[in-house]
């Protein structure tokens, strides 16, 4: 996983990675043993308040948030948002470190 691979980058820049899936723990947790995963999953599958609060909950009809990334400030408040709109939606690391870069 590619933020995986650049989180000393993101611990310099005191940036905290979270993923939150609304799958089942069995294929999350698959997915981090095979990876080495040092971030915190949350599991929301048997609510979907988190991902609906967002805006990325069940966009295809599918009963799952959309693939997503937020960089939320210290104040709690999103400062940048990325919303997949299609399965497979994805965010280099290289694009989310320079939206940091940009809001400082």
């Amino acid at each position: 996983m590619e933020l995986q691979k650049q989180k000393q980058v993101f611990d310099i820049k005191n940036v905290q990675i979270l993923a939150i899936s609304t799958d089942d723990l069995t294929g999350s947790l698959a997915l981090a043993s095979k990876t080495d995963i040092e971030f915190p999953l949350l599991f929301t599958s048997e609510d979907s308040a988190v991902p609906d609060s967002y805006g990325v909950f069940n966009l295809f009809g599918d009963g799952l948030a959309s693939a997503s990334m937020f960089l939320i400030d210290k104040k709690g408040e999103i400062v940048w948002k990325s919303i997949g709109e299609k399965t497979g939606h994805f965010v280099s690391a290289e694009k989310v470190l320079k939206q940091i870069d940009s809001l400082n």
